[in-house]
């Protein structure tokens, strides 16, 4: 699989200590028997391969699958189609070492890492760094991108509630309300090259603007999030 081989010569080549979660959310590729199979013939990486049981339940459960199964003192998503900047791995956690609590790469840091966002998504996302604005009181480069580094316990210590693509921007602003210490990377987005998204403008708005809401509330205190 090309998202493992590219995740072992990074393990490799600056010699990081971690293991790699894999879960297959039910996939219909074979991604549980290919990952397998790849196991087998790199005995050097500590790898977990999962199938998650339970039907469909969105990006955000699966996720938190893994993260129900790590043991690791920090934790990073990656998607399997090679969309994620991998080779960014090392200085995310290089700053966490150095005393951060997560790291979110950033896609509009950089003018020419923004122009690798579908259009799409640029035009939602102005609507949501508004909302963001008035809900923390504060801009946040890219709140939306799942590729994150995190102090693991810190945040599940907060508790995550989201199923869908909304528990990227729920990790963020309960790491920013809790005021624990963030930075920013520039990153581009790459070009997918397997699948197609999953993400439904339609079905995920709702859980967006929630956490925005809720952001508000506990912002001022109305109602608690965590």
């Amino acid at each position: 699989m090309p998202i493992l081989d590219q995740l072992s010569q990074i393990i490799k080549t600056n010699n990081i200590n971690c293991e790699i979660i894999l879960v297959d959310d039910q996939s219909i590729d074979q991604t549980y028997e290919k990952a397998y199979e790849w196991s087998l013939k790199n005995h050097e990486i500590k790898i977990k391969i999962l199938k998650k049981s339970l039907d469909k339940r969105g990006y955000g459960a699966t996720v938190k699958y893994g993260l129900a199964h790590a043991v690791g003192k920090y934790a990073v998503f990656v998607s399997a189609d090679l969309v994620d900047p991998v080779e960014l791995l090392p200085r995310m956690l290089e700053k966490l070492n150095s005393g951060d609590d997560l790291v979110q790469i950033s896609r509009y840091l950089d003018k020419e890492n923004s122009n690798t966002i579908p259009l799409n998504y640029k035009f939602f996302q102005v609507f949501f760094r508004l909302g963001v604005c008035v809900a923390l009181g504060l801009k946040i480069p890219d709140s939306t991108y799942a590729f994150k580094m995190f102090n693991r316990t810190k945040i599940l210590a907060m508790g995550i509630g989201s199923k869908g693509f909304n528990i990227s921007p729920e990790i963020m602003f309960k790491a920013v309300l809790a005021s624990l210490r963030i930075s920013f990377i520039s990153g581009a987005q790459g070009v997918r090259v397997d699948g197609v998204s999953k993400f439904k403008f339609h079905k995920e708005g709702i859980g967006f603007g929630v956490c925005l809401i809720r952001a508000f509330m506990h912002r001022y205190k109305i109602v608690y999030w965590f």
